[in-house]
């Protein structure tokens, strides 16, 4: 098959892939054939190779010579490295937050409600720190989306409330105790489900059938 576009034919299979396991259409430990693929998105094997490697690189999919790529499930390891280092850059985020605090920026701390980590990221104008977070974030929000169930969603709003009130009042302390306290939450959430999917799950449980 030759394709006049193969950066956006790559592209199509990533995000439609990543978009499969963030919605838990494809679970970890589901196979990833490039046969089966390339028919779906109507693009080369090469292009399937290309977009499969760019979610391994992302921990998404793992790989095997001769054996295929499948779903990845996260280790508790891979886990912790993602909320330890969201930890680490959002106590940086909220103790510049606190020192640049007055009373005129309620209205917009209150705005940053909607996307509230990242948004609390854009308010320091800084591409290279928001660029590389927002990868970070997507990555323990996908697992999880993937990991968890309806109810994963440990994010509550009244925590982001007093996050907020913390910051205008410029109390660092308490800013950072609740950061620390609201990611553990979200980190112990996904733990525990990864230990239910283990059960069950094997990376070449997909070559028995």
């Amino acid at each position: 098959m030759t394709e006049k576009h193969p950066a956006s034919t790559v592209e199509r299979v990533y995000q439609g892939v990543h978009e499969a396991i963030r919605k838990r259409t494809l679970r970890p430990g589901m196979k990833l054939g490039e046969s089966s693929l390339a028919e779906l998105f109507k693009v080369s094997r090469t292009s399937v190779r290309a977009a499969l490697k760019q979610l391994e690189a992302d921990g998404l999919v793992s790989t095997e010579l001769n054996k295929g790529a499948w779903v990845s499930l996260p280790s508790d390891d891979d886990i912790r490295s993602v909320f330890e280092t969201r930890r680490l850059i959002e106590i940086g985020i909220v103790t510049e937050l606190c020192r640049r605090a007055d009373a005129g920026d309620h209205g917009r701390y209150v705005n940053l409600l909607g996307e509230f980590h990242l948004r609390l990221a854009e308010v320091l104008d800084n591409p290279v720190l928001l660029d590389w977070f927002r990868k970070l974030i997507e990555r323990g929000s996908l697992y999880a989306s993937t990991l968890d169930d309806e109810r994963h969603e440990a994010c509550r709003g009244n925590e982001h409330l007093r996050l907020l009130g913390f910051i205008e009042a410029g109390d660092q302390a308490a800013a950072i105790e609740l950061v620390c306290t609201h990611l553990r939450g979200i980190e112990e959430a996904i733990l525990k489900a990864t230990q239910t999917l283990k059960a069950d799950y094997h990376p070449l449980k997909h070559l028995l059938g």
